[in-house]
């Protein structure tokens, strides 16, 4: 063999070996992506096993209208820590769905009903905080609950709820 054809099979097998590295790179992107939704949904799933968060939406689910954080902290008295909580981690899911850090569809599914519930319930304290400290107090709860009534309205409220939805449901055979 001459030193011009050993020079084109190491180009050949030079560029196959770019191009094996460059779709062995795609899967491994695309494997890792995979696992940071796992671990998302994981992390989502372990706020309901909390106390303190469970608390937080049973009393803002049971409250009055109120209005003022004045208000606020005196009707929830001890549990108003939870339930400022209870709208920062709305704040936090929606910063993390706007950036692409979490999928919109599996906040949905987990909180979807509940950041929808909460945000009703606590816009008119949202908008006193936002009168005292700038507009953006709060503001990425109030744009996952907008994006989730918008999804809910494109669907026409034929969002059916998941044990109606997929009922004839079965796990994939291994």
């Amino acid at each position: 063999m001459d030193l011009d054809t050993a020079a084109n099979y190491a180009d050949i097998f030079g560029l196959l070996t770019i191009v094996g590295a460059a779709v062995y790179s795609f899967y491994q992107i695309k494997e890792m992506k995979a696992s940071r939704e796992s671990q998302g949904a994981l992390a989502l799933s372990e706020h309901l096993q909390r106390p303190d968060f469970i608390a937080a939406i049973i009393a803002m689910s049971g409250q009055p209208d109120l209005v003022t954080t004045e208000e606020y902290k005196e009707h929830h008295g001890e549990a108003w820590k939870d339930v400022v909580t209870l709208a920062t981690t709305w704040e936090t899911l929606g910063a993390l769905v706007h950036r692409g850090d979490l999928d919109f569809h599996l906040v949905y599914d987990i909180y979807g009903g509940l950041v929808a519930f909460s945000h009703g319930k606590m816009l008119p304290w949202v908008e006193d905080e936002r009168r005292l400290y700038g507009e953006t107090r709060l503001e990425w709860f109030t744009w996952l609950a907008e994006r989730i009534n918008e999804y809910n309205a494109a669907h026409d409220n034929n969002v059916r709820p998941a044990h109606i939805e997929y009922k004839d449901w079965k796990p994939r055979k291994k």
